[in-house]
């Protein structure tokens, strides 16, 4: 058996890789769109996901460490 939408959802945000939205129930869907994979999970755990795949993303493509500004000055 199908189950029941909980109403229209909000869009949170979307990319062309991802689509992420809130029903009225509390729930976010973070849909994957090239494989149509949706995952269901509250807030607390898409916050704890997104710290995860930000650092993995961090491992994947360091960002550059600015040491030196050089020796001029811009006014």
């Amino acid at each position: 058996m199908p189950e029941k939408s909980c109403g229209p959802h909000v869009d949170l945000a979307s990319n062309d890789a991802i689509r992420i939205t809130r029903c009225p129930c509390g729930t976010v869907h973070v849909t994957l769109l090239s494989s149509g994979v949706t995952v269901r999970m509250n807030a607390e755990v898409l916050r704890n996901a997104t710290i995860g795949m930000k650092a993995a993303v961090e491992r994947i493509d360091p960002v550059p460490t600015i040491t030196s500004t050089g020796t001029q000055s811009i006014n």
